[in-house]
């Protein structure tokens, strides 16, 4: 893959997710808006509604959203984006845990302080966040 189209891809998808996350379409991510999108996605992946999600339930909504078999193909590995929010180490993430770390998230992003997320902060925080792996098409 080249370094164009990888770049292509990301950009792609920092936009599709900011364009996923913008509820009142005005062209910014409000940290409301942030929290409401990461509720959603940590809803959608709670598969047993415990109000907790595991390895194999964020391996399986991330398979079922790429339309794939094996978890081997997600990058990065779900245990790996569960560990730094796991913060009592029982190797699964909470909805407070969820919550606390999309704050974290949307706070660190917000790089202006204005209380909002533009393309560019989104692209920096992704690429702070998952650093040079590019996601599968579909993911945001």
């Amino acid at each position: 893959m080249s370094a164009a189209f990888a770049a292509d891809a990301v950009n792609d998808h920092v936009a599709a997710t900011l364009k996923a996350m913008d509820a009142n379409h005005d062209g910014m991510v409000s940290a409301t808006e942030h929290a409401a999108y990461a509720k959603a996605r940590f809803d959608a992946m709670d598969a047993n509604h415990d109000g907790q999600v595991t390895v194999a339930e964020m391996d399986a909504a991330r398979m079922a959203k790429l339309k794939i078999k094996t978890a081997v193909a997600l990058l990065p590995s779900s245990a790996s984006l569960i560990k730094p929010m796991d913060s009592n180490n029982d190797g699964m993430v909470s909805a407070e845990e969820h919550a606390i770390a999309a704050e974290k998230d949307f706070n660190t992003m917000d790089a202006n302080h204005d209380g909002q997320l533009g393309t560019d902060e989104m692209r920096i925080g992704f690429d702070a966040k998952v650093g040079s792996v590019t996601p599968a098409p579909g993911m945001n």
